[in-house]
């Protein structure tokens, strides 16, 4: 057993008790004086016994509170809750009421607008009244305590952040503004609003709020110009960039700290700061959420995050095969061009231009089915500016003057839709490639730069220091989107440049990763230095090469830019056992599970009732409902796989040749039902995919809830499964140890507080954010309350990165807490159980890797007998050859595409352990999981021993309800789950 379901037990701390005991004398006291004064944090001033309103509830003070002790349920040293009096309304504390008729509206500024109570001002084009002194940084918002909302007045003002409103209706002209430079300026027409903005020539610029707008109010030098009238006015409110006008952390609104109501950014994020405050915005209880700057929901990540995807990028590029591609120039490969376009130095240059057009025109109608490299320094040269640097190309005059020359069918609108700027220049070939060359495939280049030399703790640092300024200019410009997208990235690396070593190709990997991960495109490595990278991915034996560790980079081919002799070996070599990309083979997924029609019929109606009546789930307050992780069709999806196909001639038995299909339809029910007895036993009642940190001081672990919980649990070490202590070796299955392996779990208990997800990190991570107590990381507390419970986390980060209590969704209390309390790091520790009969360890993440995913074992000890164990061959197109168990062992639990996946690990195990029991030697020779099930069936489906035996297998590795290893657990459950099944599919046991 590997989860433990918790329901949260309350406990009555020394506070809480002095504070009920403060309560009710002051309850008492305040008997005949029940007098309420607001709170507002930093004014508010108040003796202890005073009643005080704040967030809706009332509250009396007691030991002192200051001005910042603000009142809340879990600040009880200072307040203690009470019931507030029947004649006051703390949802709405309003000393000064409203007027009936409030005067001119205020437009607020964040920072400079100063109200009284009762004023109101316009906001982002609603009306609020002021209550409760607001100060400048109170913005105003719906459900605030400094402000009421309101209905506008007819006619209200246009906002402007720049200046005061003209407090006239948007329909009339105002009047002419003096302008200090110039002096008074009489009324003018107003200029065309199209400009260009020099910061991305040629754009046409049509927002008033642009400083390079047109008559824009305050911009020095030019008059204003009024908008022409029944034109709606452009919300001034709302600048190009949402957080354009927020401090960015660590620059603070006030020198070393935030105040109350001060908005800053941190991650692409703003946020408003509660009250005074030095912690990082949205790291804990002082801020609140503001919004995304990108305008992205609340609580997600904001566009430009490192991505996290639930499924790798697909690897399948029309013209190649579906096996990994190592090819030199002489090389037999797929048909490659490669088009040298412009250099940015050459963009200004209108002829050259036009004839680089001309030459891109002619080589996409003569591309055919081949794959074209765009081969440039101008993305390399741009990443950090957009391509402002490059000012105004003449893209629209010059690919005109191309398409009249050649004749070409290009779009005459799709042509001028474009931008005259380094975006329209590349979007230009993504349209001729696209328009000209349907059949074939094209990238662009791009360059590996220096920060690969550099010392990187892991993902993130690759990700700030590269990753994210290349994700962001190829997602901006939408090489990657739309019909005209690209197909392809080719990272190329000069051999001018120094060689990498294999920790620098680490960091280069990890970038090439990151950035096609982002716009969802598959990579090749192109121009590669032989003489410098052919031993790092070839390796000197089929053992050392990293190939598989660039597919998993989402490379599907490396090129080298010399023919070497050393090469050539390498390459002939690895033909006798390449690196498979993608599944080939016959899809089975929406063929029939049986040759049997109406036992088909009879599974898929089943669905149903399985999912709302078997697939339950059991809730912290010991209620069932569905599961919403395991379902009845992925089930049938993952067993048709299974069934059809399975791993190199093994399949999930469910027909017997020699019977006729009534019987045959009871073996398979019964086959079904013994499987998912197990899988409701040990993960679905759960709910759970990844497994659960249950470990406690009582079960040996070093403190409850420790981090290491993701290195084993019960004195396990989940690395350690399959290694031999005697010869020193792996179990030749074993997933290699990955050190800087940084993953996290997607599910996890439910429960009041409930640990957050397990997780794996290197230490260098870790300790580069301070987070390690000599090298050990700490626990997990289920105290402290969370005030907003979480429906959505920022996934780009992994849990321990993210901000207090908004760890997983719903979480309504608990944190972590860095002590050095586990007394282990969790590097390496990535191998927890996953899946519905939890795939657990090295050994059997690399058992079901190499015979169903992308295999990682050493090609040289195909057929030799290692420890005991004669390695077998991988199937040649494996059935999930697009997934690499080893490198992520997560996409049992995380994949989307193939959400069978979860319980395919369950149904590998079980052919692999249950249908192939042998024990010869051991408590139970003989035994056999076919003459057993028929024999249960055949006798009329009477007792418990057949189901009894296959728990014995699966808890404790025997056919009996006692093992050398010790009792199954929970016998009875599974008994019940198996006669439960058994009925939902139309059998009557006994």
């Amino acid at each position: 057993m590997k989860f433990k379901l918790s329901l949260a037990k309350k406990a009555v701390s020394t506070a809480l008790l002095s504070s009920a005991v403060a309560m009710s004398v002051s309850s008492g006291a305040l008997a005949d004086d029940s007098s309420v004064t607001p709170f507002v944090p930093g004014q508010t001033k108040i003796e202890n016994g005073d009643m005080t309103s704040y967030a809706g509830e009332c509250y009396i003070a007691q030991n002192n509170p200051g001005v910042w002790e603000t009142p809340s349920p879990q600040a009880t040293w200072f307040w203690a809750e009470t019931d507030c009096p029947d004649d006051t309304d703390p949802e709405e504390p309003d000393p000064d009421p409203d007027p009936e008729e409030p005067g001119d509206v205020i437009p607020f500024i964040p920072g400079q607008t100063k109200v009284e109570n009762g004023e109101m001002v316009s906001y982002k084009g609603e009306c609020f009244i002021a209550k409760n002194s607001p100060g400048a940084w109170e913005t105003p918002s719906a459900n605030s305590w400094f402000w009421d909302a309101s209905e506008c007045p007819s006619n209200p003002p246009v906002d402007d952040p720049d200046g005061p409103s003209t407090g006239l209706p948007p329909q009339i002209d105002p009047p002419p503004v003096d302008d200090p430079s110039t002096g008074p300026q009489p009324q003018i027409d107003p200029l065309p609003p199209v400009v260009v903005d020099p910061g991305k020539p040629g754009t046409p610029i049509t927002d008033p709020d642009d400083p390079d707008y047109p008559g824009r109010p305050n911009n020095p030098g030019e008059p204003d110009v009024p908008l022409e009238p029944g034109t709606p006015p452009t919300d001034p409110e709302v600048p190009r960039d949402l957080c354009d006008e927020f401090n960015v952390y660590p620059d603070w609104t006030n020198e070393t700290h935030a105040g109350t109501g001060d908005i800053m950014v941190h991650d692409n994020i703003a946020h408003s700061a509660k009250y005074w405050t030095t912690s990082v915005p949205g790291s804990d209880d002082s801020w609140q959420h503001h919004l995304n700057c990108d305008g992205t929901d609340p609580g997600t990540a904001p566009l430009l995050s490192l991505p996290n995807p639930m499924d790798p990028v697909d690897l399948q590029v029309n013209g190649w095969p579906s096996d990994f591609v190592a090819a030199g120039p002489s090389s037999d490969a797929p048909d490659m061009a490669t088009l040298e376009a412009l250099n940015s130095e050459e963009l200004s240059d209108d002829r050259k231009l036009t004839t680089a057009f001309v030459e891109l025109i002619e080589t996409a109608e003569n591309a055919g089915s081949s794959s074209v490299i765009i081969s440039s320094n101008v993305l390399d040269n741009i990443t950090e500016d957009k391509g402002a640097s490059l000012g105004t190309i003449a893209v629209i005059k010059a690919l005109t003057e191309a398409v009249d020359f050649t004749g070409s069918r290009i779009d005459i609108d799709d042509i001028n839709a474009l931008s005259d700027d380094a975006q329209g220049w590349v979007q230009a070939h993504n349209l001729v490639m696209s328009t000209l060359a349907p059949k074939a495939t094209f990238g662009w280049s791009l360059s590996i730069g220096n920060f690969a030399y550099g010392t990187h703790s892991g993902k993130r640092s690759v990700w700030e220091a590269a990753s994210k300024a290349t994700a962001d200019l190829l997602g901006s410009f939408d090489l990657y989107e739309g019909k005209t997208k690209a197909d392809f990235i080719a990272f190329s690396k000069s051999s001018d440049s120094a060689a990498l070593s294999s920790g620098q190709w680490h960091n280069a990997l990890e970038y090439v990763k990151q950035v096609t991960d982002y716009v969802e495109a598959p990579a090749m490595l192109s121009s590669v230095p032989t003489e410098q990278a052919a031993a790092y991915f070839m390796g000197n034996t089929a053992g050392e090469s990293n190939i598989r560790k660039a597919a998993h980079s989402n490379i599907f081919a490396i090129l080298f830019d010399t023919d070497t002799v050393d090469l050539t070996d390498k390459i002939k070599r690895y033909q006798s056992a390449k690196v498979p990309l993608y599944y080939v083979g016959e899809n089975v997924h929406d063929g029939p599970l049986t040759v049997i029609e109406s036992l088909n019929r009879e599974l898929a109606d089943a669905e149903e009732i399985m999912n709302n009546d078997a697939f339950l789930f059991e809730t912290p307050t010991s209620g069932w409902i569905p599961s919403t992780v395991y379902k009845w069709a992925d089930f049938l999806t993952g067993l048709n796989s299974m069934h059809n196909i399975g791993v190199a001639g093994d399949t999930f038995w469910l027909i017997d040749e020699s019977a006729d299909d009534q019987t045959n339809a009871k073996y398979a029910k019964v086959a079904i039902a013994a499987f998912l007895a197990q899988s409701m036993q040990e993960t679905i009642r759960y709910n759970a995919c990844d497994e659960n940190n249950w470990a406690e001081v009582k079960y040996g672990a070093p403190t409850d809830y420790p981090m290491t919980a993701s290195c084993g649990q019960l004195d396990q070490k989940y690395a350690d499964y399959g290694f031999n202590p005697e010869t020193g070796r792996d179990h030749p299955y074993s997933c290699p140890r990955d050190e800087k392996m940084e993953v996290s779990a997607l599910t996890h208990a439910q429960w009041y507080g409930a640990p957050a997800p397990i997780f794996a990190a290197p230490d260098a991570v870790l300790d580069e954010q301070g987070l390690l107590v000599n090298g050990h990381v700490g626990r997990w507390t289920n105290n402290g309350h969370c005030n907003d419970v979480p429906t959505a986390v920022d996934t780009s980060k992994q849990v321990y990165e993210r901000n207090e209590c908004q760890v997983y969704e719903g979480q309504k209390a608990g944190s972590f807490i860095w002590d050095g309390s586990s007394q282990d790091s969790v590097q390496g520790c990535g191998w927890w159980g996953r899946g519905v009969i939890q795939t657990t360890g090295r050994q059997n993440f690399g058992t079901l890797n190499h015979f169903m995913g992308r295999s990682h074992v050493d090609p040289d000890t195909i057929g030799k007998t290692i420890d005991g164990i004669t390695v077998g061959a991988p199937p040649e197109s494996p059935l999930y050859a697009q997934l690499d168990f080893c490198s992520n062992p997560g996409l049992i639990c995380s994949s989307e595409e193939n959400r069978e996946i979860k319980w395919i690990a369950g149904l590998f195990f079980w052919v692999n352990s249950v249908q192939a029991y042998d024990n010869e030697s051991g408590q139970h020779p003989g035994w056999d999981y076919y003459e057993e099930l028929k024999k249960y069936v055949d006798g009329g489906m009477k007792g418990s021993q057949f189901i009894d035996d296959v728990s014995g297998i699966v808890n404790r590795g025997c056919p009996d309800l006692t093992c050398d290893t010790g009792d199954v657990h929970n016998v009875k459950e599974r008994r019940d789950n198996f006669m439960k099944v058994l009925r939902n599919l139309g059998l009557n046991p006994q």
